[in-house]
């Protein structure tokens, strides 16, 4: 093996590391997307699986999905104009995986947000799965990054998300399938 061709693959293969370490940008999104589902003025309640949990990941990061899903439900076109204007830099891209979009470093962003004790697993009401929730410090971080005016977009789109799509994640999932994008895609394609 030439030197090119290991230099290569030392590349490719440290690539595929990064895809699974958590990011700043992917920890505050991921609070934010709990928080928004786990808070109720009668309790805490949860967002209830990884399964969904990635499914409104990735309405949440692509817009105009979103904007495509909230139209096959019947959102007025005036109540999606936004969401067609708006941009989602990311950091890195989801992945089609076997049950939809997926992102490798769900597990570290789970992982760092639970051990910094922003999040907390518990079972989700009324099924046998887990869910997940902010704790006071991480409800507080998430109140704190509401205030930033960098998050705004994001947070607009988690209130569509939890008016409109609050959903089990197998129906989500189905509705995702809809959408030639997600469904054409081959395993580990990039999303874009």
């Amino acid at each position: 093996m030439s030197a090119d061709d290991r230099a290569a693959r030392t590349d490719s293969s440290n690539a595929r590391r990064a895809s699974f370490r958590a990011s700043r940008e992917a920890e505050a999104r991921v609070l934010l997307l709990i928080d928004g589902f786990s808070r109720k003025t009668t309790g805490p309640r949860t967002l209830e699986g990884r399964v969904k949990l990635a499914k409104l990941d990735f309405l949440l990061r692509y817009p105009r999905y979103l904007a495509t899903v909230l139209a096959s439900r019947g959102l007025r076109e005036a109540d999606r104009e936004a969401l067609d204007r708006q941009d989602s830099p990311l950091e890195s891209r989801m992945m089609r995986y076997r049950y939809g979009p997926w992102d490798p470093s769900y597990f570290a962003v789970l992982g760092s947000l639970v051990g910094r004790g922003l999040i907390e697993v518990v079972p989700a009401e009324g099924t046998n799965a887990l869910g997940y929730r902010t704790t006071e410090s991480g409800a507080a971080l998430a109140d704190h990054f509401k205030e930033d005016g960098a998050f705004e977009d994001m947070v607009g789109r988690i209130m569509l998300l939890r008016r409109h799509l609050d959903l089990t994640g197998e129906s989500l999932k189905k509705m995702l399938y809809d959408l030639p994008e997600v469904a054409d895609a081959t395993w580990h394609e990039e999303l874009t």
